[in-house]
């Protein structure tokens, strides 16, 4: 049987768009950008190489769980049985690699890690000699860092475990596990204490191959009253730590309902009696904003009152920061020298045009957008509570509760309980016929540093409560075909890399995010990484931490191609810091489930990220996320021939300069489309943080002074492009060079624009209903619209269409 693997040095012809050149001037090398109308170099019938495309490897080695590193030679007769044996044999043979490669095959089975597998320079290849590790064709190779647990070991409840088990549940139907007496390390609290956004790091249960939830009320489906499911509501606050559940509190909506003992469960008077005992019960909220929900543990519940009281004040106290503020009244060490600073929102509205042609206009973007308010605050702890303002409550904070044993009430739930130091379980059959694995270790489960050409095939990677893949200061690496899931972490974790490809893989049911890129190339002297990102499957991410499917940061040169992300809490793609990155053909559906204030692609706050180019991408279904989202004085991004259907808003460009949409088509915008000058009163001056970034670069010498000029040639910016910038007279804190021409919008809601600021917004014409566009998402014939008005802006659509998201033929096998 022959085995294939990737000749790097094809890679140059897949990369035109993110070419190194020499410039004349001097001896610099820099990425050129990418330039929106070209046809693209990734299409289906020009993915990246494949292990079909490549000469075939002179030496095998072969593992199998079943196999022996004593008695075994790494023949397929007699496979060694670790991954860590297989490298040590590697790195004594060394000097004596065949010329054409080397693959390491995987037989069917788990390989239980005890450590991180850890693969560094000695364990690399050369372009001549890559390594591959990858699946036996037709056999599934599990690499996992977690811990089999014999099923003999679950146990029925103890006393005082019984007592607590919700009401709608026998006891009887629920087992524990005493997790001391297994040796496991993570089961004494949560990392991040008692208030979090991001340390998780209990715990994973994973039960035949599907890691199971952890309990939660209400349940992810279970919707109470006009909530969405898996979320409810406070009711106004009592003070800066706490609020109330039923009547009591003055929230703006004037809804006072107990939701929490709607189902006669007596909840909150169970939770209280658990609190006594000495269990830990922690609410996930958005206590002051609508994204980056914080968990918090339960100090105690007054159901007298009402009043559920966290351990810890939220950053800037409890209440939706969009209400009204009222003052602590003090229970303890009152501080009669404190003051109490009132805010006010400013009285503004949008601004709707339907016209053609717009050249700057004085209208107000709606406050609820970006203003943020200057209130003056310090974080206090419980015991120097003083005079503090926090705010009375719109009644929309949503909140749920996490990880306790009395809210068991569906199979497949568990809780672990920190003062028990037990696993309580609902198994959904027989638990002596399940595969138990649990996730206790904390590295990630594979680690590359300054490693290069090594390859990655068809494995399946599970069960670490860190990351699957991490890889530092490597090169030439190849994730292809791969499954990676059910991680405490993220899936593949790449940062200070370069020509390194990510393609074929599926990544799921990850606590954190789905892939996260980071100072790939050298945006300094402008290098690019010319790293791909291909034809992925990314979904049901940030199930633990709410986190994207895809981050991009301080990176240049990158081509992002027909990937498919959906199911994700966050933003789908964050890219933030970056210059000539490529998306095209990616399709983001559902994004934004849990977080507010989102962009199915989200970038913020820098004036150097120029270059990126989006073109060709679906953005649909996502009603709680906007498409295309430049926030915060974000800078320089080019969106053509897009199709964004069902969100909040299309486009939303928030204070930043010369970012351009043109050729998109817009369907179903509930919230239309937002250009805004929010830098006028957050003060993107030319002597703000962001000037100051961009003087990092030292822009008025090389390798940036001739990037702007570039820049500007390329996209038709003014030729003086930093140095207008940099030039208070210009005034940078105005959205200036930003244009939305030649779009056609559907249905969808009003144009905001902003207040100042040399903006164009020209020729989006506009069809009034989806049944007259005459749109056709479904098309088996490659025909999405025959709509002329749409025609006329998207010329290529029905040629383009077809082409977006996963892409089947650029599926590589796993068979020889």
């Amino acid at each position: 049987m022959t085995a294939k693997t990737v000749l790097y040095q094809k890679w140059s012809r897949h990369l035109i768009l993110l070419t190194v050149f020499l410039m004349p001037l001097g001896s610099f090398v820099y990425s050129t950008p990418v330039i929106a109308e070209e046809a693209s170099s990734t299409s289906a019938s020009n993915s990246v190489s494949t292990l079909s495309d490549v000469p075939t490897v002179t030496q095998n080695v072969y593992v199998s769980p079943k196999g022996s590193d004593y008695l075994g030679s790494g023949t397929v007769q007699a496979p060694y049985r670790t991954l860590p044996k297989v490298r040590s044999v590697l790195r004594d043979t060394y000097s004596e690699r065949p010329a054409g490669g080397t693959t390491i095959w995987l037989r069917e089975g788990e390989y239980e890690l005890s450590a991180t597998l850890e693969l560094n320079e000695l364990d690399s290849g050369t372009a001549e000699q890559p390594i591959t590790y990858r699946n036996y064709p037709n056999e599934q190779a599990v690499i996992t860092t977690a811990k089999t647990i014999d099923p003999s070991l679950w146990k029925p409840l103890n006393a005082e475990a019984t007592a607590r088990v919700h009401p709608a549940v026998y006891a009887d139907q629920l087992v524990e596990l005493d997790v001391q007496s297994l040796g496991l390390k993570n089961t004494s609290g949560f990392p991040g204490g008692t208030t979090f956004t991001k340390e998780w790091g209990i715990v994973d249960l994973i039960v035949d191959g599907v890691r199971e939830p952890i309990s939660q009320w209400p349940n992810p489906q279970q919707k109470i009253g006009k909530n969405r499911a898996g979320w409810v509501t406070m009711n106004g606050s009592a003070d800066p730590q706490s609020f109330y559940y039923g009547e009591g509190g003055q929230p703006k909506d004037g809804i006072t309902t107990d939701e929490v003992n709607a189902d006669q469960t007596d909840r909150t008077a169970r939770w209280q009696r658990s609190i006594e005992q000495g269990h830990d019960l922690y609410l996930k909220g958005f206590w002051r904003t609508d994204f980056d929900p914080v968990t918090s543990k339960v100090e105690s519940i007054d159901t007298t009152r009402h009043i559920v009281r966290l351990v810890d004040i939220p950053e800037g106290g409890i209440g939706s920061k969009w209400s009204k503020e009222v003052p602590l009244v003090p229970s303890t060490n009152p501080s009669p020298s404190a003051t109490v600073v009132p805010f006010t929102v400013p009285d503004q509205s949008p601004v709707t045009i339907h016209d053609d042609t717009y050249v700057t206009k004085d209208v107000y973007v709606t406050p609820d957008v970006y203003t943020q308010p200057s209130v003056p605050f310090s974080p206090l702890t419980v015991t120097s509570v003083t005079y503090q303002v926090y705010r009375v409550g719109t009644g929309t904070e949503e909140w749920q509760a996490l990880n306790l044993l009395d809210e068991i009430d569906m199979p497949g739930e568990w809780a672990l309980d920190f003062k028990d130091q037990k696993i309580y379980y609902y198994p959904d059959r027989d638990i002596n016929k399940q595969n138990i694995i649990i996730a206790d270790r904390t590295g990630p489960i594979i680690k590359l540093t300054n490693a290069s050409y090594l390859n990655f095939v068809g494995l399946t990677i599970e069960g670490g409560l860190n990351n699957g893949i991490e890889m530092q200061s490597s090169h030439h690496i190849s994730l292809d075909s791969n499954t990676i899931r059910n991680i405490g972490g993220g899936g593949v974790l790449d940062y200070y890399g370069h020509h390194n490809v990510m393609q074929n893989n599926t990544i799921y049911e990850t606590g954190s995010f789905g892939m996260s890129i980071g100072y790939a190339g050298n945006r300094d002297t402008l290098t690019p990484a010319q790293s791909v990102i291909t034809n992925n499957h990314i979904h049901n991410t940030g199930t633990l931490i709410a986190l994207e499917g895809l981050i991009i940061t301080q990176s240049i040169g990158m081509t992002i191609s027909h990937n498919l992300i959906h199911d994700v809490p966050k933003h789908g793609i964050r890219y933030v810091y970056n210059n000539d990155l490529l998306f095209e053909y990616n399709e983001l559906h559902h994004i934004s489930l849990e977080d507010g204030d989102a962009g199915a692609f989200y970038t913020a706050q820098d004036w150097t990220s120029y270059g990126n180019v989006l073109r060709y991408n679906y953005v649909h279904d996502s009603p709680r996320a906007n498409g295309f989202y430049a926030d915060d004085g974000d800078s320089g991004d080019t969106f053509t021939n897009n199709i964004v259907s069902g969100v909040s808003k299309a486009f939303l460009f928030g204070g930043g300069h010369h970012n351009r949409a043109t050729g998109n088509l817009i369907v179903n915008a509930t919230s239309g489309i937002q250009i805004d000058d929010r830098g006028i009163a957050r003060k993107y001056t030319a002597d703000s943080t962001y000037a100051e970034q961009l003087m990092a670069k030292n822009p008025v010498a090389e390798p940036w002074k001739t990037y702007g000029r570039v820049l500007a040639d390329t996209y038709g910016y003014d030729s003086n492009l930093w140095q207008n910038i940099l030039n208070s007279k210009w005034h940078p804190e105005y959205p200036n060079g930003t244009h939305f021409k030649d779009n056609a919008v559907v249905q969808s809601g009003a144009l905001v624009i902003p207040k100042k600021g040399a903006v164009i917004i020209q020729n989006n014409p506009r069809i009034s209903s989806i049944q007259s566009a005459k749109l056709n998402p479904t098309t088996t014939t490659g025909v999405y619209t025959e709509n002329p008005t749409i025609l006329a802006i998207f010329p290529n659509i029905n040629q383009i269409y077809p082409q977006i998201g996963l892409q089947k033929e650029n599926t590589t096998s796993t068979s020889s």
